[in-house]
């Protein structure tokens, strides 16, 4: 039994809806107030079909928080198991999840929730099981609940933008030639791109791991709009020698990232912006107004 400040208001929060297995968080109204104000009492009950933790992970307030961007560049995360929370730029808790790799499953709620997503709190596990996983996602949650009273949004019964996505390995970059001793002309490549691809964005980087922050803005907006896009990584001199240099001559733009749409150049990602503002790039991308 714990004491911990909540809301004044009685609640019994089922812990099997949210995967925890047959717990049951009790809130009790007190029947006096403490020296230090009104406080509530925390009693979790564990049954039997509910693992128990034999080992206390680091507790997910003493986590440091680290933002998912830093110098225009993503965040260096570790490619291990663990488990990780991911805070919006309040910064408000929206999700605790566990991973068999952090950095990549970051990479993928960046891509597909950007609004969300601005910095996390992660713990890797070493000789992770699926036992030791859910045990340390099991505790912050628990944690969480303490600390905030209720499951953080993403976390509830019936939601769907975090736990009902579609897991699927990210759109691979496009390569313009096969990468085995190239000797003919770029340029005639890159046309072929831009004649042929819908929506392709030439930056630095790739998809999951842009390497400079106008890349990721660009990015994000593009996910924002949802649009179908492919990628082309200038920094790629096996596949793509030359062509940093090579896509600044063809639209006489001096910087990179550049955005292109149905076969013309739309901009770099200021413009971009500003487009997507404005509802131009909805209508540009899809065809129809923004709504």
């Amino acid at each position: 039994r714990t004491t911990h400040p909540l809301p004044l208001h009685g609640a019994m929060l089922s812990y099997k809806q949210a995967g925890l297995g047959s717990r049951t968080l009790s809130v009790h109204r007190p029947s006096r107030a403490s020296a230090h104000g009104l406080r509530l009492a925390v009693r979790v009950h564990c049954t039997a079909d509910a693992p128990a933790a034999s080992t206390q992970y680091a507790t997910l307030s003493d986590t440091l928080l680290q933002p998912v961007m830093e110098k225009g560049k993503l965040s260096q995360f570790p490619g291990q198991p663990g488990v990780y929370a991911v805070y919006d730029s309040s910064p408000a808790l929206q999700y605790i999840g566990l991973s068999r790799r952090i950095d990549t499953t970051v990479a993928t709620h960046l891509q597909e929730l950007p609004e969300l997503v601005h910095a996390i709190k992660f713990l890797a596990v070493s000789h992770a099981t699926k036992e030791t996983l859910t045990a340390a996602w099991r505790q912050w949650v628990e944690q969480a609940v303490a600390e905030i009273g209720t499951i953080p949004p993403g976390n509830t019964p019936g939601e769907t933008k975090w736990q009902s996505r579609t897991v699927r390995p990210p759109r691979p970059e496009i390569r313009l030639t096969a990468g085995k001793a190239f000797t003919g002309t770029i340029d005639a490549l890159l046309e072929r791109v831009v004649k042929d691809v819908q929506v392709v964005a030439f930056i630095k980087g790739t998809r999951t791991q842009p390497q400079c922050g106008f890349s990721h803005k660009m990015l994000t907006i593009l996910n924002t709009i949802k649009a179908d896009y492919e990628v082309v990584n200038v920094l790629d001199e096996v596949y793509n020698p030359g062509l940093r240099d090579a896509i600044k001559n063809y639209s006489q733009w001096p910087t990179i990232p550049q955005l292109y749409i149905k076969g013309e150049f739309v901009g770099g990602s200021d413009i971009v912006e500003n487009m997507q503002n404005s509802g131009e790039l909805v209508t540009l991308v899809h065809g129809k107004q923004a709504s």
